[in-house]
């Protein structure tokens, strides 16, 4: 967990805290915020650096970026509920787990 100072410290090449705060605003990215602060996981501090590199480096517009992040979330979405699905079919006895296999292999 970092702090907002804390994260400009490290990000001081990229960004200043006024479009820190932009991307904040803008939902980009969504730190907790305390009575004084926002604090950042290192998943805030990834989502920081992807966002400049979109933004920055790449020049993406706004819109752009809006999209980007907003799919790949749902990749992410979709990427966390296929591994619940997975560790379900792992806990199913091994004649559950090859019928279901075998009804997937049909639509490949």
């Amino acid at each position: 967990m970092k702090r907002l100072e804390n994260v400009l410290s490290d990000m001081d090449r990229f960004i200043d805290q006024h479009v820190l705060e932009d991307f904040i605003a803008r939902g980009w990215v969504c730190p907790v915020r305390d009575e004084t602060d926002y604090i950042f996981d290192d998943i805030d501090v990834s989502r920081i650096y992807l966002i400049c590199e979109l933004h920055i480096d790449m020049k993406f517009e706004d819109d752009a970026v809006d999209i980007i992040l907003s799919l790949m979330d749902q990749l992410y979405d979709s990427r966390a509920r296929l591994d619940k699905i997975t560790k379900a079919l792992k806990n199913q006895p091994n004649a559950i787990q090859t019928e279901i296999l075998a009804n997937i292999a049909k639509d490949i």
